[in-house]
């Protein structure tokens, strides 16, 4: 756009003012009032006091002797000639006794004058004006006049500082009433259109200007692209309608985006710096006295929309006049509202979006999820949590859930025997162990897994439950292990034919067997051995998984059954010179557990440490007796009246175990890799089975291992007797 406008045309185009309205009403009273007591006091007809305008170019009369009583008209020269100018220039007093021989006289009026005389008006080193009177006669004035209405210049520079600090004052009160007001309306939007037209039709009320622009900041291509314009009477259908002429077009916007390298715009630089700038225009004024109103020689200003050193965009103004400090200072307040206001909605779309991601996910989701309150009854529910229960989430929603696990049936799991389940999660301040329980839904058996979570919010404790129907696994775990259970239920009877018949052969009483030959049917007797102690060991797990091992307690004497699991593996101790030591007293306290079981635990432990020992080394079995603490019972379920534990252990010297295996080795069919010589023995299924057994004495098992320096396998078993 491009347009040439007098000074009053542009300013009554901006805003519809003349160029000296601001000045109040009071300050021309008392202009007026002096140059009246200076004129009376002089004895002259003609006496005048004009001022500085903005642009510090021209003075502007703001009080004259007038005839009649009119009002003085506002006439308007420029500071760079005549006599003004020079007084302006000089800063000094100025006597014309006949002004048709000084050539910096210029006449302005039709009334004759014949001498002159013109003083500043100067307020701290800066020029604001000028005082003159005038006479028709030449050689009118005299010093002591001068003298005179110099003290007249004093109080008018006087009245004007006094009724502009206290405009000033009153300008700065207005505004700050007016920046809270507009603080409400721009802090209570959420969408960022509708608060894109707040800022910038707030800004058009605070600044005179001819454009304004919003460019939002994208850090992810470092570039400043616009979305907001204030445009001057541009009707659209994508344009709301503002007062004054102008609206605020949102859509189809036709600037360019600005790069944050870009070296000549300020929008940049006020984006990189995180600092508002001020440019002036290089030329205002043609020789014809208008305005040339360019686009690429406006004064701007650019001020960064920042909040808590977050760059959320720029502010970018235009006109023809530049800003003034005070005017840097207004935008700069609403800058920081508007950064913060940018902020809120930053944060309200991205609190939206992510619970619409969160409900999305939910609702989505194969595995049911619920969320429980400390009242044990469901806050929220996902559909498919519903499903797996056969009810509708809708109707879940405030349920209690003992009433939907069954808590409380008779026969139901026991979940919840001890304490409830949420409160234990809550207490514990942890996950509780994964948990599968059988339920009937709509007459059917369903297995159901549970994981239960506390969380941790900022008003009230919650539990997240996820739920998973396992029914179909389970039945084709059970599947499984009765085939395996079949499989080597069968493979024994074949096996203990094998046995029987290499046992009838190395007797002999199919005649004399040769040392090759005895040495085969040895090797064959001893792989069938080892064959049937997997088929035991499988057998043994499957029945586990079905429930069908039952332990067979009495009282029995602990130093026994050690040493019987010691006298099985002696000879492969002696084989691989590995000597084995038993720290466990003769009259150790008898113990209440199945013998069979314990003496395999031993077994198989002992073995597995003899395996990973090299030659040399020694293994040792330690039993003591020790009194029950939290420590030692965390993971035990024991009946109030157990006061002590037996702890038993196996040491080696071995190989050791490293660390990220030692939480797996209790697993079936694991088999840690050894660190000397990478081999991997056995089946995977002792250790598991020790496990197995410990667990259903009611106690744990643990493992402390230190690479090439051996192992300590520790079992907590609550069934010593005091």
């Amino acid at each position: 756009m491009t347009a040439n406008l007098s000074s009053l045309h542009y300013r009554q185009f901006v805003n519809g003012v003349g160029p000296f309205e601001s000045e109040s009403q009071e300050l021309v009273g008392v202009l007026q009032k002096i140059v009246r007591n200076a004129g009376a006091l002089l004895g002259v007809s003609s006496c005048s006091i004009a001022l500085a305008d903005v642009t510090g170019t021209a003075l502007v009369t703001l009080a004259a002797i007038q005839k009649n009583g009119h009002k003085p008209r506002q006439t308007r020269f420029q500071l760079n000639e005549g006599v003004a100018g020079w007084v302006a220039e000089h800063r000094e007093a100025l006597i014309i006794n006949d002004v048709s021989l000084d050539p910096r006289f210029k006449r302005l009026g039709r009334l004759p004058i014949g001498s002159m005389m013109c003083v500043p008006l100067v307020d701290n080193d800066n020029f604001i004006g000028v005082l003159t009177a005038s006479n028709t006669f030449t050689n009118a004035f005299s010093n002591q006049q001068l003298k005179m209405l110099t003290i007249f210049a004093d109080q008018a520079v006087l009245a004007i500082t006094n009724a502009r600090h206290a405009e000033l004052a009153q300008r700065q009160a207005n505004q700050l009433e007016m920046l809270l007001d507009l603080s409400r309306g721009i802090t209570t939007r959420l969408d960022a259109e509708a608060l894109y037209r707040t800022i910038l039709t707030d800004i058009r009320r605070l600044v005179l200007l001819l454009d304004a622009v919003i460019y939002k900041y994208d850090a992810g291509t470092q570039e400043l692209y616009p979305v907001a314009e204030l445009v001057q009477d541009s009707v659209t259908a994508n344009c709301d309608q503002e007062e004054s002429g102008f609206s605020v077009k949102i859509k189809d916007l036709q600037r360019e985006k600005i790069s944050l390298l870009s070296t000549t715009s300020a929008v940049a630089w006020a984006a990189t710096h995180r600092h508002p700038i001020l440019r002036s225009p290089i030329s205002l004024v043609k020789d014809d006295n208008t305005f040339l109103l360019p686009a690429s020689n406006r004064a701007e200003m650019a001020t960064p929309l920042v909040s808590k050193n977050v760059l959320y965009g720029v502010i970018a103004l235009q006109r023809v006049e530049p800003f003034t400090s005070e005017e840097l200072r207004i935008v700069r307040n609403l800058s920081n509202m508007a950064a913060a206001a940018l902020e809120n909605v930053e944060l309200f779309y991205k609190v939206r979006t992510d619970q619409e991601q969160l409900r999305t996910i939910l609702a989505s989701s194969s595995d049911g999820i619920a969320i429980v309150g400390l009242n044990k009854c469901f806050i929220e529910v996902n559909p498919a949590f519903g499903h797996i229960f056969g009810i509708e989430s809708e109707q879940i929603v405030g349920m209690e859930c003992m009433e939907l696990f069954g808590c409380e049936e008779e026969g139901c799991h026991n979940l919840c025997r001890e304490v409830c389940m949420i409160h234990k999660a809550l207490q514990q301040d942890e996950p509780l162990p994964y948990v599968e329980i059988d339920l009937c839904i709509k007459g059917t058996s369903h297995s159901v897994g549970l994981s239960v979570t506390p969380v941790s919010t900022a008003n009230k404790p919650l539990c997240l439950i996820v739920a998973r129907d396992v029914t179909a696994i389970r039945d084709a775990n059970r599947l499984k292990a009765n085939f395996l259970s079949m499989i080597t239920h069968e493979l024994r009877s074949p096996l203990n034919a094998i046995h029987g018949y290499l046992d009838l052969t190395l007797t002999g009483i199919a005649g004399e067997l040769n040392e090759q030959q005895r040495e085969f049917v040895q090797r064959a007797r001893a792989s069938s051995e080892h064959l049937y102690a997997l088929v035991e060991d499988l057998l043994l797990v499957t029945r586990a998984d079905s429930g069908q091992v039952q332990l067979h307690r009495e009282i029995h004497n602990l130093p026994e059954i050690v040493a019987n699991a010691v006298e099985e593996l002696e000879l492969m101790a002696i084989d691989n010179e590995i000597s084995i030591v038993v720290d466990v007293a003769r009259d150790f306290p008898p113990i209440y557990a199945d013998a069979v079981r314990i003496q395999q635990v031993l077994r198989n432990l002992i073995s597995n440490a003899l395996r990973f020992t090299p030659s040399g080394g020694r293994v040792t079995i330690v039993a003591l007796a020790e009194e029950r603490t939290a420590e030692n019972t965390f993971a035990l379920s024991l009946d109030a009246d157990v006061r002590r534990l037996l702890k038993l252990q196996v040491i080696d010297t071995g190989s050791g175990i490293a660390l990220e295996h030692q939480e797996r080795i209790f697993e079936r069919f694991y088999q840690a890799p050894q660190n000397t010589s990478g081999r991997i023995s056995g089946q995977g299924l002792g250790l598991a089975i020790v496990k197995m057994i410990v667990e259903l004495h009611g106690g744990s098992i643990a493992v402390e291992s230190v690479p090439t320096e051996g192992s300590t396998f520790t079992c907590i078993l609550p069934c010593l007797l005091s």
